[in-house]
């Protein structure tokens, strides 16, 4: 497959499955646009289309995330917090 002047190799497909080739298909047309040339298609589609995508790249990708909010969210997952008004008010169990 030739695109914007690259040549991508298309994977081999191990199931004739019809929706998981088309699938396959488009990951693999994806993987060979540019960040500019995938930018302008999402421009182009509709705006539930869009929605759907930007949906998608939410709840699929976290990269977005900085590190440290991904921490404090694992921190509050295992139970590793403070109320705000003892941590503000009352001294660390450490100290004297």
């Amino acid at each position: 497959m030739t695109l914007s002047g690259r040549t991508c190799r298309l994977r081999p497909r191990l199931r004739p499955d019809k929706d998981l080739f088309c699938r396959s298909d488009a990951v693999d047309y994806i993987r060979c646009m540019s960040a500019a040339e995938l930018i302008e298609q999402f421009k182009a589609l509709p705006p539930n289309e869009r929605a759907q995508v930007a949906k998608f790249v939410v709840e699929n990708d976290d990269s977005w995330i900085p590190e440290s909010l991904r921490e404090g969210m694992a921190d509050a997952e295992a139970g590793r917090v403070v109320d705000l008004d003892t941590a503000l008010n009352e001294p660390y169990p450490g100290d004297k």
